[in-house]
């Protein structure tokens, strides 16, 4: 079955619950407009086949469905790796750039969380490269950039040099 995500009465999801209980074994493939790594979570959580961002649809639907129907045997979801780098670069090979600054995006917020900024830096970065190539130089684009940029500018102030210079001026107060 090749759903949309959003329809007008329900939702893919609901309408691939409904045909599943007629035909637990269908492979569900759903694509979307509005992709996030929660939707895909919960496409991946029911089983879904395959989860297809619409911004690249047009170089991925095709190659799905001929591996739906080449494939005999039982359906078996995709899975993703639980690190978000390795989700990203799964996205990337795949074609789903969209996707991929998605997770790598969320990998650079963990990063930014515990204070890893030059790694944050760099997630940001990468995650950056895959919203150009999914969106060309949009604002969400420009806005991961702008997060590359002053992450790193903080990664620099935290820097051994900067400390020193920071205490000695703190000494001399």
């Amino acid at each position: 079955a090749l759903l949309d995500m959003k329809m007008p009465e329900m939702d893919g999801f609901q309408v691939a619950s409904i045909l599943r209980q007629m035909k637990p074994d269908l492979r569900v493939v759903i694509f979307t407009g509005y992709a996030s790594l929660e939707s895909e979570a919960r496409a991946a959580q029911l089983d879904f086949y395959e989860y297809l961002p619409k911004s690249n649809w047009y170089d991925l639907l095709l190659p799905t469905i001929e591996r739906v129907l080449s494939e005999s045997g039982p359906s078996l979801p995709k899975r993703r790796p639980v690190d978000l780098e390795q989700a990203a670069e799964q996205y990337a090979k795949e074609g789903k750039w969209e996707m991929a600054a998605i997770a790598m995006e969320q990998a650079a917020r963990i990063a930014e969380f515990t204070h890893a900024w030059q790694d944050a830096a760099r997630l940001y970065d990468r995650a950056f490269q895959y919203m150009k190539r999914a969106r060309g130089l949009s604002v969400e684009t420009q806005r991961l950039q702008e997060l590359s940029e002053c992450a790193l500018r903080i990664a620099k102030e935290g820097s051994p040099e900067s400390s020193s210079e920071s205490s000695s001026e703190s000494s001399s107060d």
